[in-house]
């Protein structure tokens, strides 16, 4: 049986790289942002190639869970899962998210923010995922007995060894360093959405530091930042910690 690892993020994170880091064990499928067409076609939000991507995968989120839970992909011991907490909508049951192994990829919502005002304005809180990632994150404390499993993206890029080993070991999945470097370029597993916005991760080979954003949270994002730093805090508090 397959181990199928949701690892839930919001936007402007390291996700992309972590699922490239996943990939390289060789023992790991993976799926990149499997409820993004379903999100797009319900919200009619307007993201670059949004028809394209629609067309590209299955929208139909009854479909998408039994698939998510139950489909075992062949000569593969674990399943990796990209999930974006923006895709999860209001009305959105959890339940289904009781059959995967659940863990959290957390980012300074400063760093999020201002990386995510260079691509968008901030139209809508949600779509910074940081009230999904709370939502999902105390259904699965409060609905599951396994371990809650929180990887701080700065973490990964300071120690990303060590702390990769963490991770795995939180997951019950044996380490390898194989997850520290990959071949650059795009993938066939790429959602086809990579054309646009994958642009630095293709070119790279490992986990890499970018500069520090030195810019101001705008003043009309205030209020948002104090929101998505208090629960960025909250999941923190459980996030893994190096031995």
């Amino acid at each position: 049986m397959v181990k199928r690892i949701a690892m839930w993020s919001g936007p402007r994170n390291i996700s992309t790289a972590m699922m490239r880091s996943f990939e390289a064990r060789g023992d790991t499928f993976v799926s990149d942002e499997p409820m993004y067409g379903h999100f797009l076609k319900t919200t009619e939000i307007n993201h670059p190639m949004k028809d394209e991507v629609i067309q590209s995968m299955e929208t139909d989120r009854e479909i998408l869970r039994s698939y998510l839970t139950s489909y075992n992909p062949p000569d593969y011991s674990i399943w990796y899962q990209k999930q974006m907490t923006q895709h999860i909508l209001d009305d959105d049951n959890l339940y289904w998210t009781l059959d995967m192994e659940n863990a959290f990829l957390i980012r300074n919502p400063r760093d999020v923010i201002l990386s995510y005002l260079k691509k968008f304005d901030i139209e809508d809180e949600s779509l910074i995922g940081f009230l999904q990632l709370e939502r999902i994150f105390d259904f699965i404390k409060e609905n599951s007995n396994k371990d809650l499993v929180v990887v701080d993206a700065e973490d990964i890029l300071s120690t990303p060894s060590a702390t990769l080993n963490a991770l795995c070991e939180a997951l019950n999945i044996k380490y390898t360093d194989d997850m520290l470097t990959w071949e650059k370029g795009c993938r066939t597993t790429d959602g086809i959405w990579g054309a646009h916005w994958y642009d630095s991760v293709v070119n790279t080979t490992q986990f890499i530091r970018t500069p520090k954003n030195k810019g101001k949270i705008p003043k009309k994002y205030q209020e948002v930042y104090g929101r998505s730093m208090d629960i960025y805090q909250k999941l923190s508090s459980h996030s893994i910690k190096i031995k």
